[in-house]
C-alpha cells in the first residue's frame, strides 16, 4: 500500500452554538463551566415532556450579517443580504459559520482554483421545523406555501449555498450519519485532500432545525431528560458521567472547520491551528440506538493503527458523552479497551454537559472546542457531576478547569443507528 505523504491541517474555524457565536466567547464559556441550556422559547413544547434545550431559534441573523460586513468582499456581503431573505434557519446558521471560518483562514484574498475546493455538510433532515410549518400551511391553504419550499427544504441546498457564496466548484454534498455526521464529513474532507483532488475542504456541521415532534420522538425512545425537577433548573439537566444522568438535551448548533493541504497552507503563509491525523468510521450492524463498546473500541484501535499513533501519544479525549445511562458507560469501556493502562493517564471531558447535544453538528462544534483547548492549554470541566458513577474510573475533569497541554486529541462521535466515527487531531508541528 502506498502511504500518502500529504498532511492535512486546520486553518480556520467558526461556530454558532448555545455557548457563543465567537471563538473567544465559546471557549470562555466552556472554561467557566457555563450551561447553554434553558427553557424552549422558539418552539411550542407545551404538549411534549421535554421542555428544555439549547435554543437558538431567536438568533439575530441581521446583527451577525452586519458583523461580517468588514470581513468579506462587499459584493459577497450584498449577495448574502439578498440570499438571507429566503434562506432557512439551518441554512443561515450553517452558511454563516462557513463564511466566518473561511475568513478566519484568511482565504478571501487568496487566489484558489475553485475546482480544488470541496464543500461538505454533515447532517440530514436539517429543515424539519420549516418543513412541518409548510405542511401545516399546505393543509390550510396550498397557495401560501413558501414559493421556494421545493428548493429551501432540500438538504443539499445548504452545501450548494455555501459553494455559491465561496465560489467553490469541487465536490459538494451533504453526508448523513446521525450524531456522527460531522466527523464523517471531516473524513471525506480529509480524503479529498489526501487523495490530491482538493487543496481546501470546507467542512460544516449543519444546524438541526428540529420540530417539537422530533423532540417528542426522541423522548419516546427514553433518550432525553424529561424529569420535572429540571424544568426550573435546566442548566443542571445535562449531566454526563453523573450517577443520576437521565439522558441528553437537544440543542441547536452549527460549525465549520477549514481543512487544507499543509504545503498549500504554508505556501500562502496561513496560520495553522492543528493537524488532522486521520478519521475513521464503522457501524454496529444494528439500526437501533443501542451503543456497542466493543465496536467503538475496535474503531479507536483502527484509527490508532492506520495513523501509526501509539496509545501513549494520545493524552486527551473529547468525549461523545451524551448523558445517557448506557451510552456513557459504553464509551468509557471502549476507551479502556482501546488504550489499556494508558486510559488511566488520559484527560477526558464532556462538552455536552454545557452545550447539550447539538446533534448532527456535534463532532464539528465540539472539535472546535477541543482545538481551542489545545491552543490555550486548559481543559474545560465536565459540569453537573454531583456524584460520579462508580463505574466511571477515568479522569473526566469533574472538579473544574484543568491546565493541560494537549498533544493528540481523540474526538469520539457515536450516532443513532450504530453509526460511529472517531478523529485524531494533533498539535501542529513542522
Amino acid at each position: 500500500m502506498t502511504v500518502s505523504k500529504k498532511r492535512v491541517v486546520i486553518t480556520g474555524m467558526d461556530t454558532i452554538n448555545p455557548l457563543g457565536d465567537t471563538l473567544d466567547g465559546y471557549y470562555n464559556n466552556l472554561i467557566s463551566g457555563k450551561s447553554g441550556i434553558k427553557k424552549w422559547e422558539s418552539l411550542d413544547v407545551s404538549n411534549i415532556d421535554c421542555k428544555i434545550g439549547g435554543d437558538l431559534g431567536h438568533y439575530n441573523f441581521s446583527e451577525a450579517l452586519e458583523r461580517l460586513r468588514s470581513k468579506v468582499p462587499e459584493e459577497l456581503h450584498k449577495k448574502l443580504r439578498k440570499l438571507f431573505r429566503t434562506m432557512t434557519f439551518s441554512n443561515k446558521a450553517t452558511t454563516l459559520t462557513a463564511i466566518s471560518a473561511y475568513h478566519h483562514a484568511g482565504l478571501f484574498n487568496v487566489n484558489v482554483d475553485p475546482y480544488r475546493i470541496s464543500v461538505l455538510v454533515g447532517g440530514h433532515n436539517f429543515n424539519s421545523n420549516y418543513v412541518l410549518d409548510n405542511m401545516h400551511q399546505f393543509e390550510e391553504e396550498p397557495a401560501y406555501v413558501d414559493p421556494l419550499f421545493g428548493v429551501e427544504a432540500l438538504d443539499p441546498n445548504i452545501p450548494a449555498t455555501i459553494a455559491e457564496v465561496l465560489l467553490a466548484q469541487g465536490p459538494t454534498y451533504t453526508i448523513g450519519g446521525a450524531c456522527a455526521s460531522g466527523n464523517i464529513a471531516l473524513r471525506d474532507g480529509f480524503r479529498d485532500i489526501i487523495n490530491g483532488e482538493c487543496d481546501i475542504s470546507v467542512v460544516s456541521g449543519g444546524i438541526f432545525d428540529m420540530a417539537p415532534c422530533d423532540i417528542h420522538a426522541m423522548a419516546v425512545l427514553n433518550s432525553l431528560v424529561i424529569d420535572p425537577e429540571y424544568l426550573d433548573k435546566p442548566e443542571a439537566a445535562s449531566r454526563p458521567f453523573d450517577i443520576n444522568r437521565k439522558g441528553f438535551i437537544p440543542s441547536h448548533g452549527a460549525g465549520t472547520i477549514i481543512l487544507e493541504d499543509l504545503e498549500f497552507a504554508k505556501d500562502r503563509g496561513a496560520m495553522i491551528y492543528a493537524e488532522v491525523l486521520g478519521v475513521v468510521a464503522n457501524a454496529n450492524a444494528n439500526h437501533l440506538p443501542i451503543p456497542s463498546g466493543d465496536v467503538q473500541a475496535h474503531l479507536i484501535k483502527t484509527l490508532l493503527n492506520i495513523t501509526g499513533v501509539h496509545p501513549e501519544e494520545v493524552d486527551y479525549v473529547n468525549c461523545h458523552a451524551t448523558g445517557t445511562p448506557v451510552g456513557d458507560i459504553n464509551e468509557i469501556n471502549a476507551i479502556k479497551k482501546a488504550f489499556g493502562k494508558q486510559a488511566y493517564k488520559l484527560k477526558l471531558n464532556a462538552p455536552k454537559s454545557m452545550l447539550g447535544h447539538v446533534c448532527w453538528s456535534a463532532p464539528i462544534v465540539e472539535s472546535i472546542g477541543g482545538i481551542l483547548q489545545m491552543q490555550r492549554g486548559k481543559l474545560h470541566p465536565s459540569i453537573n457531576i454531583e456524584k460520579l458513577d462508580p463505574e466511571i474510573d477515568l479522569d473526566v475533569c469533574k472538579d473544574g478547569p484543568v491546565n493541560h497541554r494537549i498533544s493528540v486529541m481523540l474526538k469520539n462521535s457515536f450516532g443513532f443507528g450504530g453509526l460511529n466515527s472517531c478523529a485524531l487531531i494533533k498539535r501542529f508541528e513542522e
